[in-house]
């Protein structure tokens, strides 16, 4: 399985941790966004180029897509402006199991400011292991993908 994972700079420490955890576990990682904790890098801007690569995959259900920044906020608002895009701000595994359960969320965002490495990865396999649920939510994502920009 495939992994894409961008950050910001307040992101980048969480972003190369869980990227050498998840090749650990045999994981094809991709890395995106910031290339340095010291060089400021702007969580629209990579939230925007991260969406964009994202849409270019959207019909491809093998890799999966986290995002990180200091809080999780910033980069989830960046990406959540474009249909088929819904990124979920996760702070607990509990979050994580809803945010695909309910939401079909396909971008894990987390603040790399606020979890430490294993809650991290502890997260990312509750939400990579969790099925989307379908039925009464089905409405509801796909009102969600009719609005926000294309690309």
């Amino acid at each position: 399985m495939k992994v894409k994972i961008t950050s910001d700079h307040a992101g980048h420490l969480a972003k190369e941790e869980l990227a050498k955890r998840l090749e650990k576990e045999g994981y094809d990682v991709e890395l995106f966004g910031s290339t340095s904790a010291d060089k400021s890098v702007s969580y629209a801007e990579v939230g925007i180029e991260f969406a964009k690569e994202i849409l270019k995959d959207k019909d491809d259900e093998n890799t999966k897509y986290v995002a990180f920044c200091g809080s999780g906020l910033g980069i989830s608002m960046a990406l959540n402006r474009f249909k088929h895009v819904r990124g979920a701000r996760v702070t607990s595994e509990e979050d994580a199991h809803l945010a695909k359960l309910h939401n079909d969320a396909n971008v894990l965002c987390m603040g790399g400011r606020m979890l430490e490495s294993d809650q991290v990865e502890n997260i990312f396999h509750e939400w990579e292991n969790t099925q989307f649920e379908g039925n009464r939510h089905i409405p509801r994502i796909n009102k969600l993908d009719e609005v926000g920009e294309d690309n």
